[in-house]
């Protein structure tokens, strides 16, 4: 027997046009089409970075890098030029290259004569995003007092070929007594009163990583000399200083100084720049007394205490630079204390694991423990990793840390210092927090010895907002301010 279903017309129809247009193997075709022009998802104008800084009236030519996140790796053509707005006369024109799949920076070129002091506002468009970039333009006389511009210092600085033959033939502390005498010559009596103190503890602790706007120094700022006298205040620390090292010694000084005209213009003002860094004199220049010379600012403190004919102290030095990036003046660039950052990742991504968990420690530092105003206040017990436990090589790693900061010194003196640091090495301690990269906001770490104490913290920007730069102490526990 033979069952029959009837089916409605109109529902075969439908059955038979959908098991014709279904077919089992056919595959999806949509394609992506390939973007054919420049996209960001963001421009940071507020942490871009100028190359060299502007002063009303002179002539200016820099660039300047404007970061952006979330570029879609498409190549771009140069741009036509931008006015800038509020002080007026200077141009920025964007330079051809191509971007990143991620973060970047895109890069203009900057031209003209700002019309006077203030900022000259540049109003970029660029991938679909906008942003208003700031370029501060000095006065003449910005960070002076009757005296020269802060690019002008860095100028005179750069120069390290003594003019000076009275004090040529002289050596050791004697050229040292000679080179302050020559100075101090060159001042006025109201400028000399500024620049020669008394000694004193007291005095001698005056000194900060604040800007100047934030806190008073003693004796007088390189902003107020003029040529003559700053020429006379470079021959002195330049006999201080070592001579010859790229981005260390005395050209890690004078990276650092251009690095804070950097901050000047990029938002900091008048409490940044060179002209706002002090030379004083504690004490009366002798082969027999107590005396001291105290070059500090922000970002750089330098002390050199003297005492019965001998040099008794060069700490607490401290050292720090923002930003942490390359910073130009003229034809140099500088980056003053990424070979410190660098020997200090080196020295810890050398460890094994089980010494890394023996240096790490549980606090999460966001500044130094013994920065400024924090003297004689040495924990008691050192903690971390002993060196004496580690192998030679990683030994050398550590003393190499530690070259970076007493190599600055004059060769005499931080051979000194070395053979003395070299022979407590063994019963030295290195620690740190974060990460061994020695590259991320709040990593620290901490050499700890017999006598030498040395702190690295990589925390957040003042000026340069969401990118870290280094605070760092050089400490002794015994030496600091010549053991006075």
């Amino acid at each position: 027997m033979t069952i029959t279903f009837p089916v409605k017309p109109l529902l075969l129809a439908s059955l038979l046009v959908g098991f014709v247009g279904f077919d089992a193997c056919k595959q999806d075709t949509t394609t992506t089409v390939a973007p054919t022009s420049a996209t960001v998802s963001a421009l940071n104008c507020g942490s871009a970075t100028f190359s060299t800084t502007a002063v009303s009236g002179a002539a200016y030519t820099g660039t300047v890098t404007v970061p952006y996140t979330g570029g879609n790796g498409i190549a771009y053509t140069a741009g036509t030029a931008i006015a800038s707005t509020g002080v007026t006369g200077l141009n920025a024109t964007l330079q051809a290259g191509t971007l990143t799949s991620s973060s970047g920076n895109l890069t203009y070129s900057v031209s003209g004569t700002p019309s006077g002091a203030g900022t000259a506002t540049f109003a970029l468009t660029f991938g679909g995003q906008t942003c208003n970039l700031p370029l501060t333009v000095s006065s003449p006389s910005s960070g002076t007092t009757s005296g020269t511009a802060s690019s002008t210092i860095t100028a005179v600085m750069a120069v390290t070929t003594s003019a000076n033959t009275s004090c040529a033939s002289a050596t050791g502390l004697a050229k040292i007594i000679c080179l302050t005498e020559a100075f101090k010559a060159t001042l006025s009596s109201t400028q000399l009163a500024a620049t020669q103190l008394s000694y004193s503890k007291a005095n001698a602790q005056k000194w900060s990583n604040l800007p100047a706007s934030l806190s008073s120094r003693i004796g007088i700022n390189l902003g107020a000399l003029n040529a003559t006298q700053l020429a006379a205040a470079r021959d002195l620390l330049v006999a201080l200083l070592a001579l010859g090292g790229t981005n260390e010694s005395y050209d890690e000084m004078l990276g650092n100084l251009v690095a804070d005209d950097y901050l000047a213009t990029a938002g900091g003002g008048s409490g940044y720049g060179a002209g706002n860094y002090y030379l004083s004199i504690l004490g009366t220049p002798s082969a027999t007394g107590l005396w001291s010379i105290l070059f500090t600012g922000h970002h750089y403190t330098q002390p050199y205490t003297f005492n019965a004919g001998q040099l008794t102290g060069v700490t607490p030095a401290f050292r720090g630079v923002e930003p942490a990036s390359v910073v130009t003046s003229g034809t140099r660039s500088y980056q003053p204390f990424e070979q410190e950052r660098l020997a200090f990742a080196a020295m810890l991504t050398a460890l094994s694991s089980t010494e890394q968990t023996t240096a790490k420690l549980s606090t999460t530092f966001s500044d130094l423990v013994l920065g400024p105003g924090k003297d004689a206040q040495f924990p008691a017990t050192r903690v971390g990793l002993q060196v004496g436990t580690l192998s030679a090589d990683k030994q050398a790693l550590v003393l190499n840390a530690i070259k970076l900061y007493v190599n600055d010194l004059e060769p005499a003196t931080a051979a000194t210092i070395l053979t003395k640091y070299t022979s407590e090495l063994a019963n030295t301690y290195i620690a740190y927090s974060g990460t061994t990269g020695v590259a991320t906001q709040n990593d620290y770490v901490r050499i700890d010895g017999p006598n030498v104490w040395i702190e690295f913290s990589y925390q957040g920007g003042v000026i340069i907002r969401n990118t870290p730069h280094p605070h760092s102490v050089w400490r002794d526990r015994t030496g600091d301010y010549g053991g006075n």
